[in-house]
């Protein structure tokens, strides 16, 4: 379960580079979305309890599951911060 789950990031995140690559206007929404998600299901692992009360994933590995969010948190701030490409059909021409 979790190879899907980290497969499936890491498609997202290509998809998401690949979009602002290419100068898409979703492409920082989308970068942030991804983020989100990620956070959520890297939260997940570290608080979902089985049955017996203890949490699915040991501790260690639940952090591990936390520490791409970094990565994508740093991804995500320079998105914003930089600004954004031009449209190929704006007039502008690309470099």
């Amino acid at each position: 379960m979790l190879s899907v789950v980290g497969a499936l990031g890491v498609i997202a995140w290509l998809w998401t580079a690949w979009a602002v690559q290419a100068g898409k206007r979703w492409a920082r929404s989308a970068a942030t979305a991804m983020l989100a998600l990620g956070a959520g299901v890297g939260a997940s692992g570290l608080l979902i309890k089985d049955t017996s009360g203890d949490t699915g994933l040991p501790p260690v590995l639940g952090w591990l599951g936390t520490a791409p969010c970094l990565a994508g948190l740093a991804a995500v701030v320079l998105l914003w911060r930089r600004p954004p490409a031009p449209h190929a059909g704006a007039g502008h021409f690309r470099r």
